[in-house]
């Protein structure tokens, strides 16, 4: 009996030589295209010598690979390492406590109008058992009859009314808790219920306050961009908002944090490209292909494996004085700054954020942007009959975009959504700021200029075009008309523009680009025709 007591309270005295921070805070976070860089603070005070402390509650998608540590104060990091607590109740986030607290009050709420329904009931009980007017001693006249007749329907009208309305009420109420707690499950069931922990050995030279500054990467966690294009007028500069949609579901939310976003991918393949030699042999049996090929994915299987098992490297840093936390971030009017390196460019935002732990996107201000930009309209009536307004902007390079959706907006008004892809090695971004329907486009077939020949062995088809543009407008309006003629991949076929209206012409394309001026409510007619000259015992088709 003596040993059973002895080890419980040995084991006592060696877990409570551990030093538990539960509230360190994660101040800063660099959120990249994907994953994010969370640096957390803990705080507490060291005794003299060797300790172990553990800072828990941190996110259990923590990358082990990635953790740094730093210190401040008179401490000396002897290892670390990282582990999974299943024992300790993880800390709720915000919302899910909110979301049990109400749970919790409609409960209690439908409890007490069971009770109250109990109580209607119980008395309606009463009623139903002296509903009986007369006994062998007691006899009632008729008046006495309707006067107790009549107060028994009110009340059992008045009881019934109540168990009716109170029992509504509950019915509200359960449903209400119904979609509190799917909305927890939900919430609850995208996280783990453990916690993860980070354990130092630590030797403290002095006794006293020291800092511990944990920086790791974390998955669940990324930002997209979008956009909000303006144009006042076809005279004034493209006005450029752009946001980031972040979104995270480490398991913490980000409470009060610093936020960078980087236009950074840790998760993309930073190995060069190696070109290998190639070799030509003769063709082997396929039995001995499919050996060859077993043995190479069993190779792949094994270095992928022995890459999986590779032991956590763990970056430990010491520092002292206040120089280890000095921040260079600097405000602007807007409270980003942008910091351009030479791998990726990162907005320090200087207002600080909360963002949950929900998965849901998260919409956040980077900058304002003006650029000036020359106005003129495009279409493609092979394709839509339809003139659209193009923002061309020059030198775009500088403004640092990155791909993604754009709503437009034009004169104030929502034209609809569009893309923006700055990934083009153009001198000129194009913009597409919309669809204009007072440019009415009309191309048609000339039927009377069509004709198929015969001619020496050899069929000649001509083939043409016109197209009518027109301004409705009261302004004057420049339209770009792009059309095409097919290009010729055989010798044996022929190809010849025999009119293009005065278009520029890009004959290895095909390409056909009228630059057309028009007044308010001109019209004007282009004009298309080619020519096709084949063999007359083949048949030809135009296609992409």
């Amino acid at each position: 009996m003596k040993q059973l007591f002895f080890i419980p309270f040995m084991l006592l005295a060696l877990f409570s030589q551990a030093i538990n921070i539960q509230d360190s805070k994660v101040k800063e976070v660099t959120v990249f295209r994907n994953y994010a860089k969370e640096t957390r603070w803990a705080n507490t005070t060291l005794p003299e010598g060797n300790s172990e402390v553990i800072i828990t509650n941190v996110s259990t998608y923590l990358d082990d690979n990635t953790l740094q540590i730093a210190t401040k104060g008179n401490v000396k990091i002897l290892s670390v390492f990282t582990r999974y607590n299943y024992l300790t109740d993880k800390i709720k986030s915000a919302q899910a406590e909110k979301l049990s607290d109400s749970i919790e009050l409609l409960n209690d709420d439908i409890a007490w109008m069971s009770q109250q329904i109990q109580a209607y009931q119980d008395e309606l009980k009463i009623l139903d058992e002296n509903r009986k007017l007369s006994n062998d001693k007691t006899a009632f006249t008729p008046q006495q009859v309707k006067d107790l007749a009549d107060l028994y329907r009110v009340r059992s009208i008045e009881l019934r009314k109540l168990v009716f309305d109170v029992s509504k009420k509950q019915k509200a109420s359960k449903e209400k808790v119904t979609k509190l707690q799917a909305q927890l499950s939900e919430l609850n069931g995208k996280q783990k219920n453990q916690v993860k922990e980070i354990v130092l050995k630590v030797n403290a030279t002095t006794s006293g306050a020291v800092t511990f500054k944990c920086s790791y990467i974390v998955s669940n966690a990324y930002w997209t961009p979008i956009y909000d294009i303006r144009a006042k007028n076809n005279n004034a500069p493209l006005q450029l908002d752009c946001r980031a949609k972040v979104v995270q579901n480490t398991g913490y939310d980000w409470k009060d944090v610093k936020l960078t976003l980087s236009t950074a991918n840790p998760s993309s393949n930073h190995e060069r490209p190696v070109l290998y030699p190639i070799y030509v042999d003769f063709f082997q049996p396929d039995y001995y292909q499919y050996k060859m090929k077993k043995s190479y994915t069993t190779g792949q299987m094994m270095e992928k494996a022995n890459m999986a098992m590779a032991p956590a490297t763990i970056d430990i840093a010491r520092t002292s004085g206040e120089e280890a936390f000095e921040d260079g971030l600097k405000s602007d009017d807007n409270h980003v700054t942008l910091l351009e390196g030479d791998m990726a460019v990162e907005y320090a935002i200087e207002t600080l954020q909360d963002i949950e732990s929900d998965n849901k996107e998260h919409i956040v201000g980077i900058q304002e942007i003006e650029m000036p930009a020359v106005y003129s309209y495009h279409a493609v009536p092979k394709l839509d009959m339809t003139a659209y307004l193009l923002a061309k902007v020059t030198d775009w390079a500088k403004y640092n975009l990155l791909a993604g959706e754009a709503n437009i907006f034009y004169d104030d008004n929502y034209v609809g959504k569009s893309y923006l892809n700055p990934n083009v090695s153009a001198d000129t971004l194009l913009i597409s700021l919309g669809r204009d329907e007072k440019i009415n486009i009309k191309r048609v077939k000339l039927n009377d200029f069509a004709s198929k020949k015969l001619l020496s062995g050899n069929i000649k088809e001509t083939k043409a075009f016109e197209t009518v543009i027109k301004n409705n407008k009261s302004t004057a309006v420049e339209i770009e008309i792009l059309d095409q003629y097919p290009i010729s991949k055989n010798a044996q076929i022929e190809v010849k523009l025999e009119e293009a209206d005065g278009a520029i012409v890009t004959e290895e394309y095909g390409k056909l680009i009228w630059k057309i001026k028009l007044q308010p409510n001109e019209a004007k007619k282009i004009k298309l025709i080619y020519s096709v000259k084949y063999p007359k015992d083949k048949q030809i088709t135009e296609r992409n």
